[in-house]
């Protein structure tokens, strides 16, 4: 197609019957009659598929056509959810297509858009949970015995994909006007969603670790992605709200870690690939990254005191970073008295007014007190040579 009116005509004319087919279903007065229906259960599924495989493709092109197909089958895709609560398939074949349009539409979406899906997807979850609540255990069901492990959670892998989708506008958003306007905050949706799906989750899950393996490392992706994107926001509160977050993230990593427990996994600070090579942790690209901020970036000084809490623990969690940091800082100075200057004030930050490496609140404000006069030391001449 060589312009968008004619995609959005083609795709409009090539989806409107399997859309119209879905709603006409699910109105039909009789319609939890006839659900089990060998014929019907194979329509939905059917279209289900079909719907599915349109949503795949959502390109820019195709956006909005594709988002009125998933807006007109969202009331009955609910239906549809509590008609079948105990056909697995098309439970699952359900939640497959709501999380491929999520992920292709989230985006491109308008706030008011935005909203009618946030919403949408809030009443899904709660449905769903209100017909599998304690339901979902290895010890209850003799099917789940036998399928394979990677088969056995995939509704909630599904669920938990969507509120990866959902994490995903916080981060690229293209609409023309802020979530706030119609009272939607994605980070709000996203942890109601997580008290929605948490309970699912039971204590036969230990048995299969790539369940929480992936609901771990999703949610630790997408925060740490939220965090170094709100570090370099214009907005002072918000770098003040994602520095407290980091100064959470790396205080309980070091404590866990002084106890003999894994804190954050392994992936959390520096760690040797397959191929023996050391990769930099999650906390050591945060403690890069703050700390060329503090440097090299603008921002208020009201925020350094909070950038100091934050610090203080990266430090003692990536010392080994820290140190190469160091050393490439000393490298760039081309003068000997500005380097001379660099390494003082280094040291200072670090030895200075009896610090220690116990995380209390002497020593939270001990570093403050030694970051300020680091800054006032070395900003000025780092940023102009």
């Amino acid at each position: 197609m060589k312009t968008s009116e004619a995609s959005y005509e083609y795709l409009k004319s090539l989806t409107s019957h399997m859309t119209d087919n879905l709603v006409a279903l699910s109105c039909k007065n009789d319609f939890k009659n006839i659900a089990q229906q060998p014929d019907i259960l194979l329509l939905v599924s059917c279209l289900l598929e079909r719907l599915r495989g349109v949503a795949s493709a959502s390109e820019p092109r195709i956006q909005k056509a594709i988002y009125e197909m998933g807006f007109t089958v969202m009331n009955p895709i609910l239906i549809f959810l509590e008609a079948y609560k105990h056909e697995s398939v098309v439970v699952y074949l359900l939640l497959k297509f709501v999380v491929d349009w999520v992920d292709g539409q989230i985006i491109y979406l308008e706030a008011r858009e935005t909203a009618a899906a946030v919403d949408f997807c809030t009443r899904l979850l709660r449905l769903y949970s209100s017909h599998n609540i304690g339901k979902i255990s290895v010890s209850l069901s003799n099917s789940l015995r036998i399928e394979a492990d990677t088969e056995r959670y995939k509704d909630l892998r599904a669920l938990l994909q969507l509120l990866a989708n959902l994490c995903s506008k916080d981060l690229v958003d293209f609409a023309s006007e802020p979530l706030e306007a119609y009272g939607v905050s994605i980070s709000q949706v996203v942890f109601m969603g997580l008290h929605i799906v948490t309970p699912l989750i039971t204590l036969e899950h230990a048995e299969i670790p790539q369940t929480l393996s992936q609901l771990f490392l999703t949610t630790i992706t997408h925060a740490g992605e939220t965090l170094d994107f709100g570090l370099h926001h214009q907005d002072g509160e918000v770098v003040d709200l994602c520095l407290r977050a980091l100064k959470a993230l790396a205080s309980y990593h070091y404590k866990e870690k002084g106890i003999g427990k894994v804190g954050l996994g392994s992936h959390a600070t520096s760690y040797k690939d397959p191929g023996g090579k050391v990769q930099e942790g999650v906390l050591g690209r945060f403690l890069r990254s703050l700390l060329h901020l503090l440097l090299f970036e603008d921002y208020c000084n009201d925020l350094v005191s909070s950038a100091a809490d934050a610090l203080f623990p990266l430090i003692l969690c990536e010392q080994s970073v820290y140190q190469n940091l160091v050393n490439e800082l000393l490298e760039r100075q081309a003068y000997q008295m500005f380097r001379l200057r660099l390494t003082n004030a280094l040291q200072s930050l670090t030895n200075s007014n009896n610090l220690s490496t116990t995380l209390d609140r002497v020593n939270f404000q001990r570093f403050r007190k030694n970051l300020h006069s680091f800054l006032i030391e070395v900003r000025g001449f780092l940023r102009t040579i």
